[in-house]
């Protein structure tokens, strides 16, 4: 399937000849999309690249955005069942059912951290957990909240190991793996804030190692390598919100 996929989006290369007309510089829309919501989708995609932007300090990646008004489009150029795809530091399609400020920022999250460390090293380098976990904690999503994170996981007792993440996205209950990734991402970043993170892309960046940079940029309950400590006896700290 992933294979398949990604011959199937060699076709965004070359968009016009696939039913795409870019409607803003950089955006596409596919021919079956009515004027009205392309003008909706502009509005959508703006916002969320203002949540994009908000939280980083600035948006450094140009990526060009095809959103799909049809699921035929959206599988027809790499699309599966996720709500969006992002493809490394350059291109983002979106589903009929991820044209919403939420997804959108997820997407551009990933696409703005792999710019900013560099696709082949963020590639290399990053684990599924954070890069999952930081687009959940960017992108706002309600559906990641504690007390539901808290429930599914008995107060941290049945959560994941993150290493073990990776496999799982996309094949159980979400809040056991993006919920987990977004919690432990969040109380990282509730220690390190946006200077932490720009202290980390630039470690990894400049060929340092993922794990011996995030456990020393701030002051986690990790031991040497990042892992979620479980407290039953008690709920942990909630997430940093903006």
């Amino acid at each position: 399937m992933s294979g398949c996929s990604t011959v199937r989006s060699t076709k965004l290369l070359v968009s016009s000849w696939f039913g795409f007309s870019e409607i803003s510089e950089g955006v596409y829309a596919d021919d079956q999309m009515s004027p009205g919501q392309q003008r909706e989708f502009l509005k959508t995609l703006s916002l969320s690249k203002e949540r994009v932007s908000a939280f980083f300090g600035s948006i450094e990646a140009s990526s060009k955005v095809f959103a799909c008004s049809t699921e035929e489009c959206f599988v027809s150029h790499g699309g599966v069942t996720a709500k969006g795809k992002a493809y490394g530091d350059s291109m983002l399609l979106l589903s009929p059912r991820g044209l919403d400020v939420t997804t959108a920022a997820h997407e551009l999250t990933h696409i703005e951290l792999h710019n900013r460390v560099g696709t082949f090293r963020s590639w290399r380098e990053i684990p599924d957990w954070f890069d999952e976990g930081l687009a959940v904690l960017v992108s706002e999503d309600s559906r990641y909240t504690e007390d539901a994170w808290s429930k599914t996981t008995d107060n941290g007792c049945n959560a994941p190991k993150l290493e073990n993440i990776g496999e799982m996205l996309g094949k159980g209950d979400w809040l056991l793996s993006y919920g987990t990734a977004r919690r432990e991402v969040g109380e990282w970043y509730l220690r390190a804030g946006r200077a932490g993170l720009e202290h980390l892309i630039a470690e990894v960046k400049n060929g340092g190692d993922f794990n011996s940079a995030f456990n020393s940029i701030a002051s986690t309950e990790g031991a040497s390598n990042p892992t979620l400590k479980r407290d039953c006896a008690k709920a942990r700290s909630p997430l940093a919100s903006r």
